[in-house]
């Protein structure tokens, strides 16, 4: 399954092209329900899953994680020990 987030659709000060590519190291924080980056040296959030209706549960699966000018884009793979890239 292929995720796709707008770079429009991420929170707050985050929307946008420009900041997203100062976020550092992506993932899914499944107690959040949400993507966590690392932003000026602070972990921050800067998409709400359930903003969307839905849980994102990667426990059993795994997932990779890449942003750019367009966006984040989420690879998840179902059966896979969460073992993320």
């Amino acid at each position: 399954m292929i995720i796709h987030i707008d770079v429009n659709e991420l929170l707050g000060e985050f929307k946008g092209r420009w900041r997203l590519g100062l976020i550092k190291s992506l993932s899914i924080d499944d107690a959040t329900n949400a993507i966590h980056g690392w932003f000026e040296e602070e972990e921050v959030i800067i998409f709400k899953f359930k903003n969307y209706g839905f849980i994102i549960d990667n426990k059993y699966n795994s997932y990779y994680i890449s942003s750019g000018s367009a966006g984040i884009t989420i690879k998840i793979e179902t059966g896979v020990s969460n073992n993320n890239k």
